[in-house]
């Protein structure tokens, strides 16, 4: 994802989507010191995606958004400086906006004067598109260079709309990137503590990440000085356990199915009975990122975002499969491409989505050690790999996104659904109802919401 995103701060336990959204706008670009492809895995990538280079037959501008850190800003100039290289008529103003993306680009695009191109956080998308926003591109698609072959489809998919669901339909926007969510671990405690490094190629079921956990928290005088795992993101756990979010045609919420809740009693158990998971009170003075980076949390999760930041770490530290109760599950995050729907130049907007979205982009942003790129081919090389750097087993990152889709969130053009939702989990994350009590009682609520906010999928 740009990749998705840094995350500062969060409630006990509960990830929701605004939050979700603010950790992949945040996160999207710090840099590392990514070593340089060889030329044989560039020529193999960019001879299997190729990149046309025409440019327009008359000059026009266009105008491009998008948010990071000042690295990710490095990085996109220097890509729009090659792009205007190879297509000499079309000049790019790229507006960067670091702060509050979705806020001034949704007062942007009220205003009907939006840049040509600008990033498409996923959980945006639905809400986005139902309005008219996003130019479907897939006549564009059919003379493109692009190998949507070679992309992993969960990150094209979550950008395709029917009228009335995401998920299906026409595609509106390249995915600039994919960021599965993997559990980081701190290999010094492990060793400290004696206890066997998590498998890279089998998740821990949940049984097995309570026992690891309870043997990596510390606790000194009733006062946990070390927790054993950082808050849970719920929704991997639910996934992790064969439970559902909303039915197939996404009528119907399905959270109070007995793999859901089972999951969900779970995740809350975990710190309030348990107590291998710091508590909301306990995380006031100290987040988990930065318990996780001074040695006061064992393991967390994550997304491939963070890899920049954690490689400064003076620790050793490593990344392990999302633990789950069969096989691998979670979801990812992802950034899109995407054309304003009144834009003037929507050949020459295409063409900068195809050169971002293509080889070249994906490699840079690649380069940067936060984001898997798009395309299967290109993540399979050292491009991505980066060997002799951490994590060692970057390639549960690939196997993640193999098996991890898009997050609930993203399900329905209006996600009032799941706003309701994560504003009624407190209590439950608080110990004070069951999960299989706060589900019933949601569930009418949640239908309701679900068809009062999307009435195209009811006719």
């Amino acid at each position: 994802m740009s990749s998705m995103k840094s995350k500062s701060s969060k409630s006990l336990l509960i990830i929701t989507s605004a939050l979700i959204l603010a950790s992949l706008v945040t996160a999207c670009g710090k840099t590392s010191n990514d070593p340089t492809p060889t030329s044989s895995e560039t020529s193999k990538v960019a001879t299997a995606t190729p990149v046309a280079s025409t440019s327009a037959s008359k000059p026009v501008t266009i105008k491009f958004a998008g948010w990071g850190d000042p690295s990710e800003k490095e990085v996109f100039t220097k890509l729009i400086k090659s792009f205007q290289e190879k297509n000499p008529n079309i000049k790019v103003e790229y507006l960067h906006i670091p702060a509050d993306y979705v806020g001034k680009m949704n007062t942007i695009l009220a205003g009907g004067d939006a840049p040509d191109v600008f990033y498409v956080p996923d959980g945006d998308f639905g809400r986005w598109v139902s309005q008219d926003l996003l130019l479907p591109i897939d006549d564009f698609m059919k003379t493109s260079a692009i190998d949507t072959a070679d992309m992993w489809n969960s990150a094209l998919v979550r950008y395709r709309y029917n009228g009335a669901i995401t998920g299906q339909g026409k595609l509106y926007a390249l995915p600039k990137d994919i960021g599965p969510t993997v559990l980081y671990y701190n290999k010094d405690i492990f060793k400290k503590m004696n206890v066997p490094f998590p498998s890279a190629d089998t998740p821990m079921t949940f049984d097995q990440l309570l026992d690891t956990a309870k043997k990596l928290t510390v606790t000194n005088n009733g006062k946990v000085e070390q927790y054993g795992m950082g808050p849970i993101w719920w929704e991997g756990f639910v996934m992790g356990n064969g439970g559902k979010f909303l039915s197939d045609d996404k009528k119907e919420f399905l959270l109070n199915s007995k793999e859901a809740t089972d999951a969900l009693q779970f995740a809350a158990d975990l710190s309030n009975k348990n107590k291998v998971v710091p508590s909301a009170a306990a995380l006031k003075d100290m987040n988990d990122g930065q318990m996780f980076q001074t040695g006061k949390l064992a393991m967390m999760i994550q997304g491939r975002w963070m890899v920049p930041e954690y490689r400064k770490l003076k620790f050793d530290w490593d990344v392990a499969p999302l633990p789950t109760n069969g096989k691998w599950a979670g979801w990812s995050g992802s950034v899109g491409l995407g054309i304003f729907s009144k834009s003037k130049n929507k050949e020459a907007a295409y063409k900068l989505v195809e050169f971002l979205g293509g080889p070249e982009g994906q490699k840079e942003q690649s380069l940067m050690g936060f984001a898997i790129p798009s395309f299967k081919s290109m993540a399979n090389t050292d491009i991505f790999l980066q060997p002799g750097q951490k994590p060692e087993h970057a390639s549960v990152f690939i196997k993640a996104a193999e098996n991890e889709i898009n997050g609930p969130w993203t399900n329905l053009p209006n996600a009032k659904w799941w706003d309701l939702l994560g504003q009624s989990m407190g209590p439950m994350w608080e110990g004070k109802i069951s999960a299989v009590d706060l589900m019933k009682d949601l569930k009418p609520k949640i239908d309701k919401a679900i068809q009062e906010g999307n009435p195209a999928l009811f006719k």
